[in-house]
């Protein structure tokens, strides 16, 4: 077949295959979202901020834990999970008399944590619900010790975190007496009365939620409503504010109007004289922003607005690192259900890390916090969504940056007799070229090594085999013919890591099988095995060790056999089925050695993909059936993801490329008139 010509129609293919990317763009991000641990209610309900000491971290939820209370809803709990992940340790269980409902962080302090209840402590007030607590709990958990009690007088409903100075204890709470009220108060760290601080009346702010900074003697926050008190319905849009440590009158450093934000409600971040935080509402989009105020006072400066797509309703505190400004958003987002964002510390664009589809968290309330190179952080709801009403009870989520994406791919495509061989990087357009008409000659197997080879399997019309070794700027290198062998059909080609192609020969008659070991150009040894009544090979495949596997079926029966070959000789092998209905149709092997064999059901079309241990278990992922659709062939990534290929009635492609977890994407492909895909292998 040296004679063979080589034309190219790679621009037709290129820019077919640039339009259909075009047309799908790339999902892929520059972080990895993990889910740590996800709530039930009985462990707790609707996590807070995270705080983190000596590898654990640590946070209160809202409710849960005693599900008996709070009618049926629990009061909330006090937890920590091992900063790698792991089971929820609830360190106490809040039960309305010692606190209701934690709505914000944890404080740590000498061992000890502190933080506050939005209800709860006296249940005689508010309709038997308590005007909140502040508490403490020893690190390890135990008896939750309440240090302060509220009433309407002293304020009611504390949902800020805690910070300790000179021995006592700041916060906000977000109501009192008076109209768009909330006070600042401090109470003694061993416990006492509460001391107000000032009191927001409306003109000076209203409804703190957020916690405190301090600096320079001064205390700093925000308040959703108040200031401007002709906006929004007299109830005001939010204000920046500041209040000497030993209380006094309270100032006005920003006034939200809307344009510049409106509803700030996360802590403050203090970096070089510049306070930065963000509004939920408000800006360009009405979707949120993120600003910045000098620490004395002064304009607002909008650094980022959020337009739903990018994110919507950012209310967590902003982590600073490196010059750029972390947070998440609460809703928006590809599937609005929230985003992790960053956006440099002197304002530009706002880059989305990661989106949240209630599977993996929804709703992110809260702040980051930053270690080991990784961010953490939680979810009010999502995680397991057959809970809370399909809602979910929230989540602790890790985000860790991606390494530099691999598992590039290989597509074979037949139109009457010419081969056209693509790569599909990561990103960006596929590279692609053409072979022939070859009269008589049918591309029919690929393979590929793992330094971006690829190797193309023609088939004659005689039973004449050649092995074409294309290099990874798609050029044909060597070719070397075989046959024809009376009664022998080539059906498969592998190559191992010494570069050796095996060729697998089937007999159509008697049943063998043959496996040519080639030094490609130049010498080959071959084995054969067989026959063996019903069986046929299907496909060949090598291992990182040299191994060779071959995966026989007895169409008939409905079972496979799947072979191990040493380098040595040793032939081990696993039978699997009968299973009515399904066929093994193609065999991989990625770079843990195991073995993944693709079944198909040969009346519904699903496909199922069992992955085969070195002690012999199995575990198995199903995938469709989807109408019109077909499962074609299979391969293992240098990443470790399995690369799923379909086939519709209508010649199009979709390639599902498919995690360890289960999880999968989708890349379609076509269609492209008169051209099939017909075989998939890894790139480099």
């Amino acid at each position: 077949m040296k004679y063979l010509l080589q034309f190219s129609i790679t621009s037709l293919f290129l820019s077919i295959a640039v339009l259909l990317l075009a047309a799908n763009p790339s999902s892929a991000q520059p972080y990895t979202l993990t889910t740590l641990a996800s709530f039930n209610g009985s462990n707790g309900m609707y996590p807070s901020d995270l705080i983190l000491s000596g590898g654990t971290l640590y946070g209160t939820t809202r409710n849960g834990g005693d599900m008996t209370l709070n009618s049926g809803t629990g009061c909330g709990t006090v937890f920590s999970i091992p900063v790698g992940g792991g089971a929820v340790a609830t360190l106490a269980t809040f039960k309305g008399s010692n606190g209701d409902g934690p709505f914000a962080g944890l404080l740590l302090s000498s061992g000890t944590l502190y933080g506050t209840t939005q209800c709860g402590g006296d249940l005689t007030l508010s309709g038997g619900f308590g005007d909140g607590t502040v508490f403490s709990l020893p690190l390890a958990g135990g008896a939750v010790t309440t240090l302060a009690t509220f009433n309407s007088s002293s304020g009611d409903d504390p949902m800020s975190n805690l910070f300790l100075y000179g021995g006592t204890l700041y916060g906000t709470t977000m109501c009192s007496a008076a109209r768009n009220g909330g006070t600042v108060f401090s109470v003694p760290v061993d416990g006492g009365a509460v001391n107000t601080l000032a009191t927001f009346n409306g003109s000076n702010g209203g409804w703190p939620s957020g916690g405190l900074l301090l600096t320079g003697g001064m205390l700093y926050g925000t308040t959703q409503k108040g200031g401007d008190l002709s906006l929004n319905g007299g109830e005001g849009e939010g204000t920046v504010f500041s209040v000497p440590v030993g209380g006094g009158t309270i100032s006005t450093l920003v006034t939200f109007i809307g344009s510049n934000g409106e509803y700030p409600d996360g802590n403050l971040l203090l970096s070089g004289g510049t306070l930065y935080g963000t509004t939920q509402n408000g800006g360009a989009s009405n979707d949120g922003t993120v600003f910045s105020v000098p620490v004395g006072g002064g304009a607002v400066k909008t650094l980022a607005t959020f337009n739903g797509s990018n994110g919507a309703e950012p209310c967590g505190s902003l982590l600073l690192s490196g010059g750029t400004l972390y947070g998440t958003t609460s809703g928006g987002g590809a599937n609005n259900d929230g985003t992790v964002f960053s956006v440099p510390v002197g304002g530009g664009a706002v880059t989305t890390l990661a989106t949240f589809n209630g599977y993996n968290g929804k709703d992110p309330e809260f702040g980051l916090i930053f270690t080991g190179g990784k961010f953490y952080g939680t979810t009010v709801q999502g995680g397991d969504l057959s809970l809370d009403n399909g809602n979910g009870c929230g989540v602790v989520f890790e985000l860790t940056p991606t390494a530099p994406p691999t598992g590039s791919t290989h597509l074979l495509w037949n139109n009457s007799g010419i081969a056209s061989l693509w790569n599909i990087p990561v990103s960006g357009s596929p590279t692609t070229a053409s072979f022939g008409p070859y009269s008589g000659w049918t591309p029919t197997a690929l393979a590929s090594d793992t330094t971006g080879n690829s190797y193309i399997l023609w088939n004659y019309t005689n039973g004449a085999a050649c092995v074409w070794k294309v290099s990874s700027s798609l050029k044909v290198t060597t070719s070397q013919s075989f046959g024809p062998y009376s009664g022998w059909a080539a059906k498969s080609l592998a190559v191992g890591p010494d570069g050796h192609v095996h060729l697998l020969w089937n007999h159509t008659s008697d049943n063998e099988a043959a496996i040519y070991n080639i030094t490609l150009g130049s010498s080959s040894s071959s084995q054969a095995y067989g026959p063996y009544k019903g069986w046929q090979t299907t496909q060949i495949a090598v291992d990182s060790n040299n191994n060779t596997q071959i995966l026989w079926t007895d169409a008939a029966a409905y079972e496979a056999s799947l072979w191990n070959i040493t380098s040595s000789g040793i032939q081990t092998s696993q039978t699997f089925g009968p299973y009515a209905g399904w066929q093994a149709q193609s065999l991989a092997v990625g770079s843990d050695n195991l073995a993944r064999i693709l079944w198909e059901n040969t009346s519904t079309k699903q496909a199922s993909i069992y992955t085969v241990a070195s002690d012999g278990s199995v575990t198995s992922q199903p995938f469709g059936p989807y109408s019109g659709w077909t499962p074609s062939g299979l391969a293992v990534n240098n990443d470790g993801d399995s690369d799923l290929m379909w086939n519709s009635t209508s010649n199009q492609l979709s390639i599902f490329d498919i995690a360890s977890t289960g999880s999968f994407k989708s890349s379609p492909y076509g269609p492209i008139s008169g051209w099939k895909a017909i075989a998939i292998a890894p790139g480099p």
